[in-house]
């Protein structure tokens, strides 16, 4: 069970998150572009998890 109440909008944040995770295992790691491109959807996806849980005052 969460600590917290989830919002519609959370669980797409939380479900676009693991996406992203999904696709950054995926990855060539000889592509230097598209791993570029990946730290950075990576980078935002967390942001916006972290973002989440200050809304509520967890951390």
């Amino acid at each position: 069970m969460a600590r917290f109440e989830l919002t519609g909008h959370d669980q797409y944040r939380i479900d676009k998150a693991r996406e992203e995770l999904a696709k950054a295992s995926e990855l060539d790691l000889s592509d230097d572009r598209a791993m570029a491109r990946t730290i950075g959807r990576l980078e935002v996806a967390l942001q916006q998890l972290l973002e989440m849980l200050d809304e509520d005052g967890t951390s």
